[in-house]
């Protein structure tokens, strides 16, 4: 479908305006925001991409993906409010990659613009978010799952990529104790199992069988040769001697 956008830095300047068709067509609307590259003034170091352009063979813009929620309206605290979050491992870093200064900082700022940039994509991709887990974020927990920063959709949006309460988990506490109903539960069960059990040895004993208690099992040598402990049998073998 076809587009009309126009930059960022243009708004409120002129009025200068790029049509466009792109695959995102059918999802913007008019005040929509999104993302993309202006290959009018984008430097190209291929001879052959300059002389595709120069003849009017590639597109103006090339949009990659539609914004939401407080990314599209340029929310300091965007990240903050989202409706959605991702669960890691918690990593222990070395020495080399914990120290200090400006090259830390540095590689701190990439990896938190690294992992924004995921964000979107995962924001503006329902087929991506098919392959990761996400869940829901303090803000849906906190505000309820019939609100929250943009949950609702409205019955006539088309937007099939937006992101929806029935996609998140319920966030999941691995350390956490189980409940004491559930607790006291599995002690009623193995008292259950065990009941009818006598203590310990009578059931050996019942069967002439030689028992050791778990005390005297501790203090015990091991022998040389084996030691016979029964005298079961014997009178047979006597008999045919």
């Amino acid at each position: 479908a076809l587009i009309t956008a126009a930059r960022e830095s243009d708004l409120g300047r002129n009025d200068s305006q790029i049509e466009e068709r792109s695959q995102l067509g059918y999802l913007m609307k008019s005040g929509d925001v999104c993302v993309g590259y202006d290959l009018t003034e984008a430097q190209l170091v291929d001879e052959e991409a300059e002389e595709l352009r120069s003849s009017g063979k590639l597109p103006d813009v090339v949009f990659v993906r539609k914004l939401y929620g407080g990314v599209a309206t340029g929310e300091s605290d965007a990240a903050k409010k989202r409706m959605f979050k991702l669960q890691r491992l918690s990593v222990k870093k070395g020495e080399e990659e914990g120290g200090k200064g400006k090259k830390a900082k540095k590689d701190v700022d990439m990896e938190n613009a690294d992992e924004e940039d995921f964000m979107q994509e995962l924001e503006a991709d329902r087929e991506m978010r098919t392959r990761v887990n996400i869940y829901k974020s303090e803000v849906v927990e906190t505000r309820g799952e019939s609100s929250g920063d943009d949950v609702e959709e409205d019955d006539d949006d088309e937007d099939d990529q937006k992101i929806t309460l029935d996609e998140l988990l319920d966030n999941l506490v691995l350390d956490s104790k189980p409940d004491a109903e559930d607790a006291m539960g599995e002690e009623d069960n193995i008292e259950q199992t065990f009941a009818g059990f006598g203590g310990d040895g009578e059931r050996a004993a019942r069967d002439n069988i030689g028992y050791v208690g778990r005390d005297e099992a501790l203090h015990l040598v091991a022998k040389d040769s084996a030691q016979p402990v029964t005298e079961w049998g014997k009178a047979f073998f006597d008999d045919d001697l």
